[in-house]
């Protein structure tokens, strides 16, 4: 199946098109960085093709689907940063709405006699501030997103319905909770912890981690089984429905961190850094994942353990890299 992939170079892309290509995929990757190197992504397999594309110029992506034809689209690219978006609440809107929209009407004008499988990436922060007895949550909980990002988030999920039940397109959504893993960026949060106490255990840094809010309860998935989740998705999803990608357990940072702090063999200490508090924050999210496994036969592979002492090693063979 012919695939395109957009956000390709980010994180998640990146993992999502090794998925993709050693399940059989003809891929064409995307993203609006000049080459994958520009992201430290390093080079895609070389039957992956490769192609910048700003996915609010309207006619590339045009051009991109008559080159190409996809049957099946994966939407990933994003502004993906809450607190990036207080920052530049315009730049987020503009780049997850409209980027969105003009895929849509790209995969509207291309339907021939095989229909396009899209499906939109979302967030859980769409959810917005719910209390710990609405745990978890389904897709049928109420959406009240309370940043400019969750706000886009909900906002491309809703335009992603309204093209499938207007237009007939094969659309479907998610809501993806918090996911992680080796080569996670440090701008994130079990990134940063894992990173702060490799560099303590080193003797490189002082044993002390600036930290946000610790009480911060998260639903956390290994990168590698939710872009497992997608290609599923995409395989055996139904059109016009809303998936939770998530475990369905909750992970506190602070307990997170604790466990970090345990890999270092030595006490660490903590100090909040008032630039690691946002203006508006979740306490909990929690996620119920049981449309998605049921409707696909998925569940994750990675506990959570398993999941921070990867994110340990990878920056141990980091930093041991860069100081060796």
């Amino acid at each position: 199946m012919r695939a395109l992939v957009t956000g390709a170079g980010g994180f998640v892309g990146r993992y999502l098109v090794r998925e993709l290509h050693d399940s059989g995929y003809d891929i064409i990757a995307t993203d609006i960085i000049e080459t994958p190197e520009d992201s430290g992504a390093g080079r895609f397999p070389e039957s992956v093709e490769f192609r910048r594309l700003d996915l609010r110029e309207a006619g590339e992506v045009r051009a991109v689907f008559a080159d190409f034809a996809p049957r099946a689209v994966f939407h990933l690219a994003a502004q993906s940063s809450a607190a990036r978006s207080f920052e530049d609440p315009r730049e987020t809107l503009e780049t997850n709405i409209f980027g969105t929209l003009n895929l849509l009407e790209a995969a509207r004008e291309s339907v021939g006699e095989t229909q396009t499988r899209f499906l939109s990436v979302g967030s859980c922060e769409e959810y917005g501030r719910r209390t710990p007895d609405e745990m978890p949550l389904t897709e049928k909980s109420p959406v009240e997103p309370v940043s400019p990002y969750a706000v886009s988030k909900a906002s491309q999920s809703m335009l992603v319905l309204q093209y499938h039940s207007a237009y007939g397109l094969e659309c479907m959504t998610t809501r993806s909770f918090s996911h992680t893993g080796p080569g996670q960026t440090a701008r994130f949060v079990l990134p940063a912890f894992a990173k702060q106490c490799v560099e303590i255990k080193a003797g490189l840094t002082e044993p002390l981690i600036k930290v946000g809010n610790l009480e911060v309860t998260r639903d956390f998935l290994d990168v590698r089984d939710v872009v497992r989740a997608y290609r599923l998705l995409v395989e055996k999803g139904r059109p016009g429905t809303v998936y939770n990608v998530c475990r369905g357990e909750g992970l506190e940072l602070g307990e997170a961190l604790r466990t970090f702090e345990e890999m270092t063999g030595r006490p660490v200490e903590r100090e909040i850094d008032p630039k690691l508090l946002r203006p508006a924050d979740v306490p909990m999210l929690i996620g119920d994942g049981g449309r998605l496994r049921s409707q696909t036969g998925w569940t994750p592979s990675i506990s959570n353990g398993s999941m921070l002492e990867n994110l340990f090693e990878y920056w141990e063979g980091r930093i041991s890299k860069k100081n060796g």
